[in-house]
């Protein structure tokens, strides 16, 4: 996965991390993902007041996380969310309000809810199926 944190240390945010990082374990699958991710900071990221060279990638049950993470009181928070039902892909902004980059608050905006031609819109679009064809599903 595309990281742009450091080493564990075990001192920061006591909130679980958004997007973990973890290897899927089917490695053509991580390609993907990561691949997936390459574009979206290009895409999203790039040249923003958020470009830290790369973003943040995780998986959690079925859905893939991929965005830039709070690390620091009042860093912002930016995550897409690929889920397999395409209704359920959302857009998660927020604001850390405690230390280490805790105590997010959250906006999210679902697929459904963007007009036809929006960026987001076409990103899910070219991604979601190639994220969750019929013969890959995610083992977690």
């Amino acid at each position: 996965m595309v990281r742009r944190s450091g080493a564990i240390t075990g001192l920061g945010n006591p909130d679980p991390e958004l997007m973990n990082g973890q290897s899927t374990g089917d490695k053509s699958f991580d390609a993907s993902i990561n691949t997936c991710s390459k574009e979206c900071y290009e895409t999203f990221f790039k040249g923003t007041s958020l470009d830290f060279g790369g973003v943040d990638a995780g998986v959690d049950g079925s859905d893939i996380h991929i965005g830039i993470e709070p690390a620091y009181f009042g860093d912002n928070l930016r995550m897409i969310t690929f889920a397999p039902n395409k209704n359920r892909c959302s857009y998660t902004t927020g604001h850390a309000f405690g230390y280490y980059g805790s105590g997010i608050r959250l906006k999210t905006k679902h697929y459904s809810e963007y007009i036809y031609d929006a960026k987001f819109k076409r990103f899910i679009d070219k991604w979601h199926p190639l994220l969750f064809s019929k013969e890959r599903t995610i083992s977690k």
